[in-house]
């Protein structure tokens, strides 16, 4: 047995490999989107831009690395809580991603690129918005099974919409919820990624997943750990 299967440094290993999953993905996302800005709507010599890219990937990079590391800590610390404990996971998945938030996206203590950490917020708070709006939706709709107008101008219950006229329903309001917030968008989005994480929009969900839901992942090497 290694250090790197040793059980007793399990959750050690799980933190520093969510904040690599951040790096990787922060950096291949921030690469990409800063190259072809830079080298399409930029003037100038060459190896200037260059280094803005580079500069924008560290940035991007740090603060989900940064993110990732505070969150997991702080999830591993209130779950030993004897208030909270193991069976309010999801309270401590809130209460761990305020925390990270306030360090890292709320701008208090100015450690991070401030144009980044706004950016993902809102990236971030806009998902966060419509997932609360279809999960309120869907428990309305439901529950009170109210009555809407068809085509023909005869009223008809919700239940007695085929899925078609539903799922169309549905989508007329969803796509008029788009609000914003700060500090709380983290607190939700770790809350909902753990409660229902199927109303999160799927690319912010397939990316949390990478960086978050490490308890799955093995290794027996450091070359797997770190993914070379």
């Amino acid at each position: 047995m290694t250090i790197l299967t040793n059980p007793l440094y399990r959750p050690l290993f799980e933190i520093l490999r969510s904040a690599r999953n951040g790096i990787v993905y922060g950096g291949k996302l921030r690469f990409s989107h800063a190259l072809v800005i830079n080298l399409l709507y930029k003037s100038g010599p060459l190896l200037p831009r260059l280094r803005s890219v580079i500069e924008a990937t560290k940035d991007h990079a740090e603060v989900l690395a940064a993110f990732a590391i505070i969150y997991k800590l702080a999830v591993n610390v209130l779950k030993s809580d004897a208030f909270l404990g193991p069976k309010n996971l999801s309270l401590c998945k809130f209460v761990a991603g305020c925390f990270g938030s306030w360090i890292v996206y709320s701008g208090h203590f100015n450690l991070f690129h401030g144009g980044i950490t706004h950016q993902i917020t809102l990236y971030c708070f806009s998902r966060v918005m419509l997932a609360l709006g279809k999960i309120l939706l869907d428990k309305y709709l439901a529950c009170a099974q109210p009555t809407f107008m068809n085509y023909q101008g005869d009223s008809i219950q919700y239940r007695d919409l085929n899925n078609h006229q539903q799922k169309k329903l549905k989508n007329m309001i969803y796509n008029k919820l788009w609000k914003y917030f700060a500090i709380l968008t983290w607190g939700l989005v770790m809350f909902i990624y753990d409660y229902q994480p199927q109303y999160l929009q799927s690319s912010l969900r397939h990316s949390m997943t990478y960086i978050y839901d490490v308890e799955m992942d093995t290794w027996n090497t450091w070359k797997e750990f770190l993914g070379i």
